[in-house]
Order: C-alpha cells, then structure tokens, then sequence
C-alpha cells in the first residue's frame, strides 16, 4: 500500500497535517504545502497542534509514518542504485563490488518475498478448503 491510500482513510485534518508535516504532494495540495504553522492551524481550524502531536503517539500515525518512510527509502534505493551501476559500467572497482552486492541482496529479498507470498496464498487456499457449497 501506498501512502496517498493509506492516508484516505483517516481524517482530513490529520491528512493534511501528514502531507504538511513531511511536504508531501499532491495535485490538490499545493496550497497547504506552502502554509506556515500559524496559517495551518487557522486552515485545519485548531487553536494549536496539541491534537496533531497527541495522534503522533498513536499506532495509526506509526503506520503511516512507516508506509512513508518505506516508500522514500524504496526511492533512495532507486537512485542510489542508478549511481553505483553507472560508476561500475565505468570501471570503478568498488562500485562494480557494491553493485554485485545489491544484486545479491535484492535476490535474496525477492526469494524471501516470495516465499511469504506463497505461504499467505497456501493459507488462504487452506481456509477456501474447509468451506462447504
């Protein structure tokens, strides 16, 4: 999942908050983005961000704070792979030794993912069994 998905599920205050708090964008956004912390809270209607620092302890914020952060890291990833390939195609050593390492690490993630993946699918074809038509 993703974290504009996640986030449709919960308040727009605190949505917008998210998208604020880590300038997150959207097409319809732009506008709060640009707010300051004074023009944000007459904007969200609160008197301080009380409510919004209380919701940062609960576990619901966590896991949007997690889905975003997995997202970012999945980018940095992306781009820190784009520079190592292109310093190994041009023949710097520790680059070629870091780009073999990632693959290696990527196919063992991928095996691993999919061994997960396949025990989730073994146990929903279990539960299928036990019905009766």
């Amino acid at each position: 999942m993703n974290i504009h998905k996640a986030l449709q599920k919960i308040d727009w205050r605190k949505r917008a908050y998210f998208l604020w708090k880590f300038q997150i964008r959207t097409p319809k956004n732009e506008h709060i983005l640009k707010m300051t912390p004074d023009e944000f809270l007459q904007w969200a209607e609160r008197a301080s961000f009380t409510v919004f620092e209380n919701w940062e302890q609960t576990d619901e914020y966590w896991e949007l704070y997690m889905i975003y952060m997995r997202g970012k890291m999945q980018r940095d990833l992306e781009a820190i792979y784009d520079v190592v390939s292109e310093k190994a195609k041009q023949g710097d050593e520790k680059a070629v030794k870091l780009f073999l390492q990632l693959h290696k690490d990527m196919t063992q993630l991928e095996k691993s993912m999919n061994r997960t993946n396949n025990k989730k699918h073994e146990e929903v074809q279990e539960e299928d069994d036990d019905l009766e038509i």
